[in-house]
């Protein structure tokens, strides 16, 4: 009954149908109240439904019962350093905050789906509203989580792109938009924009959405290797 149960809470994620999960891992832990993997379940529910509060006091069970459980450590981590703006006091409301995270703006915003993924193992604990920050690796800009770990790149067009405008002084904020064992879709939103893009957006919303740009042209040749190199070693989102 419970290899059932957890077979279905299981599917119930990845499906994102929440309220389920809720349901299903709440079933198995009133058979076993320890059972580490139906609590981080049910705490990504919680999170995923709005009740932060709910998500970390489960996290904190998980951690009661194993200490160094990496899934709880990262995501208690992350739900404590969420920004006041999305809080309430009785927790994030997902329904209130998701559309604020994702409110698309002409020219400044754009939902682009990652390749060259990380394993599912990295990518299934994350969760729709995660903040996440780029970072240039030679001629790709990867996405990476707070702590450094690789999660996917942009591709290849977009990545040029987005080169030539970070190296202008443009910076961006970028959050999970879905999260799937086998795709990994962000959403960029343009904060900043260097004064040499002043009245360029970086999305335009006229003809094509993104030009397609050789990496070898985003790279000039008066440009030195060593300041691509520096620029590929820091979190460029993070910029103040």
């Amino acid at each position: 009954m419970s290899s059932n149960l957890t077979t279905q809470a299981i599917n119930a994620a990845l499906t994102n149908n929440w309220q389920e999960a809720i349901k299903l891992n709440s079933e198995i832990l009133s058979e076993n109240p320890k059972d580490v993997e139906a609590l981080n379940r049910l705490a990504r529910a919680y999170k995923e439904t709005g009740k932060i509060k709910l998500a970390q006091q489960t996290y904190r069970k998980v951690l009661s019962l194993d200490h160094f459980n990496p899934i709880a450590q990262k995501n208690l981590k992350l739900l404590e350093s969420l920004p006041k703006s999305f809080k309430k006091k009785e927790g994030l409301n997902s329904n209130s905050c998701q559309p604020k995270i994702f409110l698309e703006e002409p020219g400044k915003t754009k939902v682009v789906n990652l390749v060259n993924l990380a394993p599912a193992r990295v990518l299934l604990p994350l969760s729709s509203g995660n903040q996440v920050f780029l970072t240039i690796k030679r001629r790709t800009v990867a996405v990476v989580d707070q702590d450094d770990v690789y999660l996917g790149a942009l591709p290849d067009d977009i990545s040029a792109k987005l080169i030539r405008f970070l190296k202008g002084g443009n910076r961006y904020e970028v959050f999970l938009k879905t999260v799937a064992k086998n795709s990994l879709s962000v959403l960029l939103r343009e904060i900043y924009r260097g004064a040499r893009f002043k009245n360029q957006p970086t999305f335009p919303t006229t003809g094509k959405y993104y030009s397609l740009v050789k990496p070898e042209v985003v790279f000039s040749s008066e440009e030195s290797e060593g300041e691509e190199e520096e620029l590929s070693e820091e979190k460029l989102s993070r910029e103040e």
